[in-house]
């Protein structure tokens, strides 16, 4: 049965009306959160009509008086935000008891308006969050809940059930805000990517912080993620999930103080069900964990990408031959030899052109001398003159640059590319000696092979069919891309963490003949040694 509340889905909804109606909106939005701040936070739920103008006076109207307090509260209370109660405590007369004072109180409706309105400011105004603690401290409480439930849960008394009720909620409380600061810090992310003219040094600052920063919870999110998800995969299997469900139904809501607000049992095991759920559906296979984790790593390609671009754009043009070209049209646009000479200025530093020849600009000279013309206004003192180009003048001319003979450089880098090309064959021929490969089963491995390793399984993960072409032109075969199992793969410089992934080498046809034969070759070789 539905439960009798102003929030139904058909009728006019009256107790919005104090957020948009009439010119007092801001009069009425004061009241309402000066009732939510004494009932959050001094737990005072009943305020006096004057208690209520005092706080208007001091907040927002030095003016408000007691009558338009008045009229304000009983417009609030016919749209059922407030109502109201007799004070007959301070009566100190008949008088005054006869005509007791009147105390206003907010209805749990308007509060749950204000409590919603203060975390949506909350929330724009948050910048959001990745704590990897969450992660870890999520899996601890899971792991507890499971140990005590690994015990009949027919025979726990009540502290023992209210104690797996209460870790579950701080479970829940935790995941919950995870999930809500991770996509509001996303969201931060792709609106700072889309803002014009940032600051290029506080963007390579930014840069370096959010790929450390988001790469440190997308691991973490790769090692809690599937670990969590088995955890409550294993529940569901042994039968422990419906149990922990019903438990968690029994201890979810506090007494109610009255019988009206009370929920049924299957209100309350509905409730618990989709707080199970939700947590079960953000981490399970492609949905929000997963789908998180890709956008993460998208938005810090964007990052690093416009970081470079900015940093590459920010580099100063050093085409001087352009910039003396645009230089110079300015000169010849130049209305008079004053504004030319303060363009000259301008560019060279300097109050006159004494960079220039002679024969244009004169004695150079450091005086300033107001008497005298400028000099660009004057006769050159002297003509130039050009020697003519011709046989006589041969030797005078520059002369070029010899060819550079780049041929030994450039099959010195083939042969250099060539012996790194047969050094990976010779590693890659190590790794696959059988025919199958289980990451599992290697001990320990250079660099070099893991990373010739990691490059295969990346190309055959972004393969539908899940295989890709070695360097000899075999084929490996990637055979369980949906691998939940985790192995750690150990090399000279480090430690990885990544699927138990089996690996298969196929050879093609040709392949094997070419092999066998040069298998014969080196044993007549071996023979004739």
């Amino acid at each position: 049965m539905e439960a009798n509340t102003v929030f139904n889905l058909t009728d006019r909804l009256t107790i919005f009306s104090y957020l948009v109606s009439s010119s007092r909106v801001r009069w009425y939005r004061v009241i309402m959160r000066t009732f939510w701040h004494h009932h959050r936070e001094l737990y005072r739920y009943q305020l006096t009509a004057h208690e209520v103008r005092d706080a208007l006076r001091e907040q927002l109207d030095p003016e408000y008086s007691l009558e338009q307090c008045q009229n304000d509260l009983v417009a609030l209370k016919e749209w059922g935000c407030l109502t109201t109660i007799y004070d007959s405590s301070r009566a100190t007369s008949i008088a005054s008891f006869l005509s007791p004072a009147l105390l206003y109180q907010a209805t749990p409706e308007a509060m749950a308006i204000e409590t919603f309105l203060a975390e949506q400011t909350r929330a724009n105004a948050s910048s959001g969050a990745l704590r990897q603690g969450d992660l870890s401290r999520l899996w601890d409480m899971l792991i507890r809940i499971d140990e005590m439930l690994q015990q009949d849960l027919a025979v726990l008394n009540t502290s023992q059930c209210q104690e797996i009720a209460d870790e579950w909620q701080r479970a829940f409380e935790i995941w919950n805000t995870m999930a809500r600061e991770a996509a509001q810090y996303l969201a931060n992310m792709i609106s700072a990517s889309q803002s014009s003219k940032p600051d290029l040094e506080a963007y390579q600052h930014y840069k370096s912080a959010v790929v450390a920063y988001v790469h440190g919870f997308a691991q973490a999110l790769t090692l809690y993620g599937p670990r969590i998800r088995e955890q409550l995969a294993q529940w569901r299997a042994l039968g422990k999930l419906e149990p922990f469900v019903s438990l968690l139904a029994n201890y979810l809501n506090p007494p109610a103080p009255t019988l009206d607000q009370v929920r049924t049992v299957d209100e309350l095991r509905l409730d618990a069900q989709k707080q199970v759920d939700a947590l079960a559906g953000w981490f399970a296979p492609g949905k929000n964990a997963d789908s998180f984790r890709r956008n993460a790593l998208a938005e810090v390609d964007k990052v690093v990408r416009r970081a470079a671009s900015l940093a590459s754009a920010s580099r100063p043009n050093a085409n001087y031959a352009q910039q003396l070209q645009s230089l110079a049209h300015t000169f010849l646009q130049a209305r008079d030899g004053e504004t030319a000479q303060q363009l000259f200025s301008v560019a060279f530093a300097h109050p006159l052109p004494i960079h220039l020849s002679e024969g244009l600009a004169g004695t150079p000279n450091d005086l300033y001398m107001p008497d005298q013309a400028i000099a660009w206004q004057e006769e050159p003192a002297s003509t130039l003159y050009l020697r003519p180009v011709s046989r006589t003048n041969r030797g005078e001319q520059a002369r070029e640059d010899p060819i550079i003979d780049n041929r030994l450089l450039t099959q010195n880098l083939i042969e250099q590319y060539e012996e790194r090309l047969q050094e990976q064959l010779r590693r890659f021929n190590r790794l696959f000696a059988q025919e199958r490969l289980d990451i599992g089963t290697l001990k320990k491995v250079t660099a070099q092979e893991r990373t010739i390793l990691l490059d295969i399984i990346d190309s055959c993960l972004g393969q539908p069919s899940h295989q890709c072409r070695a360097l000899d032109d075999s084929i490996v075969v990637l055979l369980n891309p949906d691998e939940a199992e985790y192995t750690l793969l150990k090399a000279s410089d480090g430690v990885l963490l990544l699927p138990r992934y089996c690996l298969e080498r196929r050879m093609m046809p040709a392949l094997v003949a070419v092999s066998a034969r040069d298998s014969k070759e080196r044993e007549d070789e071996d023979v004739d040694r």
